[in-house]
């Protein structure tokens, strides 16, 4: 009697709780104006503590106590407080919320921190307090003196998973989790919290029935000692199943209270659907183990080993996997089938990638006639490689352990993907070596070692542009990466995109694999047979994987070189693995059945995260091409105007006939097979030193000097530039040089100044007023030669009048100096580079490398001198720019020269991709096509191709990034009326299940077009760009 008296008027009290709370919640929002204000030094706060009545009215009282005041805190305002309290949530902050995280911007919305506004050292000044409240917990608390609820005295029981840590008593334990009989409970002992559990308590857990209500027929579970598995323990609860004439099966009940049954005959255990996905979702980011989890949880239950718990690992290993299966059933749409998973054909759980083509899903109507040039833009691009850390040991059998998913996402179906590989084997077919580098995937296919793995790796046929797994693409590997193996996952995979004109298939083997490709194809069953011949197939070596193979194939099969591959790398397998390599330490001990399955299921995980993450991908990626594809537009056209026009015209026919028919010389490569060679370059040195005396502008010259060469200007010019040769003499000897090299070097220093000497004189005539600037003295007084000004007109201050013809007649010859010093500073490091090949490349041992070095130096001394040259000869231009009134063309042509960034080979990388290099403006100048030296013609030629080739790779990647956005729209609005189609389309037993049938596929349907929406906000925010040449089909506009 006193029991339901206790019940009644806690039933009582939960009514009249939440009728009071309006008031309740007044009262904690300070809305009465008795609340007295704060002053400077100190505030009044008020506590308010709730009591319940014994007339079940809750009765609020407050209590007001003093605090300092502490000015480094805002006050908290009551409009705070009502704020806080809105019965809305403002859902549009979530979408500017969401712009934020996409944003891919430049700059910064972070703030700094302040300085010595470090939460971490903040929190160790407080580090005592945290101690001395976790340790006030493991107390009573504020509540040694409490009531419970019901008004019951000494109540000393609490619950550490509800929220607070009020103490109830044993009647009100009850009550209150009668809904929750997996929390935890503890009992004050008098001195001590300990453990209890709600079963000790007599809490039953009744099914079949809503909660409250009896079961007029129950039947105890497992003599009451039913174990369920939550994200907080392991639990052994007293579990009744419904036995009444409409009862449902134990495994139905089970289910309709989200428990999933460890087996489906007279379950003893089960687990939560919260801590199936808990472990789902976690397995997915850290890649934990079952074994791990489990023993997380049963921690939780019991850290110290007193309490034997029954080990329920295996269930729950079982049942994990079962989950997986259901849940990729459901959201592939399987249970709206109504054929159920009976019927579903191979490949329908995978997660598709939406920016793919897919023919009737997301491909404009018409696609199929596109014109030749934007085929392209409809192309399927496909990466394969292979894994050898998914291996798995020889455990288990596929009899023991056969698996759930049987061809249904990723992995082919493993019964007849191993009988065909046995037919091959015993047709007992060697592979072919390789005949570029010595591929280990190649030549070490059959003799990989396997001693004690049934699978030495794994390979797959992924999407390379957006980095998705494929259908029915992964497939084990016996021994090593062999033919067999790829062929036919590459097969199975294209059973998904028959319908596909244009393959670019990348492979770091392709230049191996694709020789025999349609012969061996013959072997295989016909339905795995493609029609190669209707196709256009591009085959390619991923880019990091391309400096591995022979010169040959770098051209060959470069995705820098071919046409409408855009800015492909075909690395995107390398990617996946990153993901999935940790998964390998918990997999290999796996059966193959309960492997291929987990790896399917993360697999899906890895496409519908990157299907969460396109519309970001995507912007980001267009956001980068654009700037990209303007400025490889500008150099290209930069380059294409200092070339000679005709051979321009010679040159972009045979790159266009070679894209289109690639059987014919191919452009990229070298024609001309010669390399320069140390004698070579001796040679080429003597040549420009013998020009140099024969110009007298070399110094071991004799003292006869002509004081006419040329006029008084020109022999100014070249004295102008002995005396840099001078310079850079006694620059190069240094501090410490020989009596041999002061005695060579002050001859030079002699004949010099008896040449300026001699050519002052003659200059008077012609510039007059240069009497004015410079005594007969100063050329004879000058300690260092090379400083001696020797007042050319481009030199003399504005003030001094000087014949405009001179003026013109130095400006012509700046130029010239300049142009030849342009020519000759391209000529010597085209030199140069081919040195430094060909030292990498042939020169060996110390001795031979100390003299190809040295000759390295002269040459790139020779560079120092030329720039020094030019730089001369334009700041002279620029002066007598300004005194002849000239504009600003000539800069455009002739601009300032940076050493270190400038004067490099075509060749040259700087840190960069390939499709990133900028041609340096030195070797865009006009007569740069007029040098006829030796090679040079032939690497402007590869360069040009080069140039054209980025430019061109860059057009198409925005192109292809437009065509995907436009796709990935379609392809949501396509699955959105699939969803909208599979509410109806199975018919079933109740109205529940077809309530929850349609419930689910709107559920999908509205997703789908969310994320359309979304993206689309997105993406309509950037500028479309269209390439100046290219007229744009229709269908690239998303």
């Amino acid at each position: 009697m006193v029991t339901s008296q206790k019940q009644r008027a806690l039933r009582k009290f939960q009514r009249n709780f939440f009728a009071h709370s309006d008031a309740a919640g007044r009262v904690v929002r300070n809305e009465t104006n008795d609340t007295p204000q704060p002053t400077r030094q100190e505030q009044q706060r008020k506590h308010t503590s709730f009591e319940a009545e014994s007339s079940g009215r809750l009765a609020a009282s407050s209590v007001y106590y003093t605090i300092p005041h502490s000015p480094a805190k805002r006050q908290f305002e009551e409009s705070d407080l009502r704020d806080a309290h809105n019965d809305e949530f403002d859902f549009s902050s979530l979408n500017s919320f969401n712009e934020d995280l996409c944003d891919t911007s430049t700059e910064s919305h972070t703030q700094k921190r302040p300085a010595g506004e470090n939460p971490l050292s903040v929190w160790t000044s407080d580090a005592d307090l945290f101690l001395l409240e976790f340790l006030r917990l493991e107390g009573r608390g504020d509540f040694a003196q409490a009531t419970c609820f019901c008004g019951e005295a000494n109540p000393v029981f609490r619950c550490k998973d509800c929220h607070g840590i009020d103490l109830m008593c044993h009647t009100c334990t009850l009550c209150v989790h009668e809904r929750q009989p997996l929390h935890r409970i503890e009992c004050w002992n008098g001195t001590s919290f300990q453990v209890t559990t709600l079963k000790a308590l007599g809490i039953r857990f009744q099914l079949g029935h809503p909660v409250g209500i009896q079961c007029i027929n129950p039947k105890s579970a497992s003599n009451n000692d039913f174990v369920i598995l939550d994200c907080n323990g392991v639990h052994e609860v007293r579990l009744d199943f419904c036995r009444c004439e409409s009862a449902q099966p134990h495994i139905t009940q089970l289910l309709r209270v989200s428990l999933f049954p460890s087996t489906t005959t007279d379950p003893k255990s089960a687990a939560t659907f919260c801590v199936l996905e808990y472990f789902q979702m976690l397995s997915f980011e850290s890649k934990a183990s079952v074994w791990e989890f489990y023993n997380t949880v049963a921690r939780l239950t019991d850290n110290t080993g007193i309490r034997v718990l029954k080990n329920r690992y295996e269930s729950f290993l079982r049942m994990v996997h079962e989950w997986r299966f259901i849940m990729q059933m459901k959201r592939c749409g399987q249970g709206h089938h109504p054929g159920g998973i009976k019927k579903i054909e191979a490949g329908t759980c995978a997660v598709l990638c939406p920016a793919c083509p897919h023919p009737s899903k997301n491909l404009p109507v018409g696609w199929e006639n596109a014109p030749l040039e934007f085929q392209f833009l409809y192309a399927l691009f496909l990466a394969i490689d292979a894994n050898f850390r998914l291996v798995r040991r020889d455990v288990s059998s596929d009899a023991v352990d056969p698996g759930l998913n049987r061809g249904y996402a990723f992995f082919v179906e493993e019964t007849e993907y191993k009988d065909i590989l046995a037919s091959r084997n015993r047709a007992g077919n060697a592979q072919e070596k390789s005949t570029c580098s010595s591929h280990s995937a190649v030549n070490l296919a059959d003799t990989r070692a396997s001693r004690g793995l049934a699978a030495t790796g794994a390979g797959t046929i992924d999407c390379a542009r957006h980095n998705f797994k494929r259908p029915c693409s992964v497939g084990n590997l016996q021994k090593g990466e062999r033919y067999i193996n790829m062929d036919y996952l590459f097969f199975s995979s294209m059973h998904s995109s028959h319908g596909v004109h244009v393959l670019n298939i990348s492979y770091d083997i392709a230049c191996q694999w694709n020789k025999n490709l349609w012969s061996r194809m013959s072997a295989f069953p016909h339905k795995y047979h493609i029609n190669h011949d209707e196709k256009v197939i591009t085959f390619l070596v991923p880019k990091f994987h391309l400096p591995a193979h022979i010169a040959r194939c770098q051209t060959r099969f470069s995705f820098n070189f071919i046409k409408g591959v855009g800015r492909t790398d075909g690395e995107a397998p390398e990617r996946g693995w990153a993901d999935i390599n940790p998964l390998a330490t918990s997999t290999r001990e796996m059966g193959p059945g309960s492997r291929r399955d987990t790896i399917d299921d993360h697999f899906n995980d890895w496409n519908w995260k990157k299907v969460c993450a396109m519309g970001a991908i995507l912007l980001r990626k267009y956001k980068a091409a654009v700037p990209e594809a303007e400025e490889r537009a500008r150099d290209l056209d930069e380059f294409e105007a200092a070339l000679d026009a005709d051979q321009l015209a010679g040159w972009r026919t045979d790159i266009e006939m070679w894209e289109l028919d690639r059987s014919l010389p191919n452009p990229f490569e070298v024609k001309a097979g010669a390399t320069v060679t140390q004698a070579a370059m001796r040679l080429a040195l003597s040549k420009t030193e013998a020009e140099e005396i024969e110009r007298g502008e070399h110094m071991s010259l004799d003292d006869d000097v002509s004081p006419l060469v040329l006029t008084s200007i020109s022999s100014g010019i070249e004295l102008e530039g002995q005396q840099r040769c001078v310079e850079l003499e006694g620059k190069s000897i240094g501090q410490h040089a020989t009596d041999t090299q002061k005695v060579k070097i002050l001859q030079h220093i002699n004949t010099l100044r008896r040449r300026i000497d001699t050519w002052s004189r003659v200059q008077l005539l012609y510039m007059p007023c240069v009497s004015r600037l410079r005594s007969s003295h100063d050329i004879t007084s000058e300690d260092k030669v090379h400083k001696i000004n020797l007042f050319l007109p481009s030199s003399l201050p504005s003030s001094f009048p000087c014949d405009v013809h001179l003026l013109r007649y130095e400006w012509d010859l700046r130029e010239a100096q300049a142009n030849d010093a342009l020519s000759d500073l391209r000529t010597v490091i085209n030199m140069t580079y081919h040195l430094y090949k060909y030292k990498d490349t042939f020169v060996r041992g110390q001795r031979a490398n100390t003299r190809a070095q040295g000759i390295i130096h002269s040459a790139e001394s020779r560079i120092d001198a030329i720039s020094v040259n030019y730089t001369a000869a334009r700041n002279a231009l620029v002066m007598l720019a300004s005194k002849l009134g000239k504009n600003d063309d000539w800069r455009r042509i002739l601009k300032p020269l940076d050493r270190t960034k400038d004067a490099v080979p075509l060749k040259h990388d700087e840190g960069k991709t390939l499709g990133q290099q900028n041609i340096s403006w030195i070797w865009k100048t006009a007569g740069v096509s007029n040098n006829q030296e030796e090679g040079l013609q032939d690497s402007l030629r590869v360069e040009w191709c080069k140039a054209r080739a980025q430019a061109h790779r860059w057009e198409e990647e925005v192109l292809l990034l437009r065509e995907e956005m436009r796709r990935v729209l379609a392809f949501f609005e396509w699955q959105a009326g699939w969803w909208d189609k599979q509410g109806a389309r199975r018919q079933f037993v109740s109205h529940e299940f077809t309530e929850g049938a349609l419930a689910y596929a709107h559920r999908q349907a509205t997703l789908r077009r969310r994320m359309s929406t979304h993206f689309r906000s997105l993406w309509e925010a950037v500028p479309s760009w269209t390439p100046a040449h290219v007229a744009m089909p229709l269908t690239c506009t998303p």
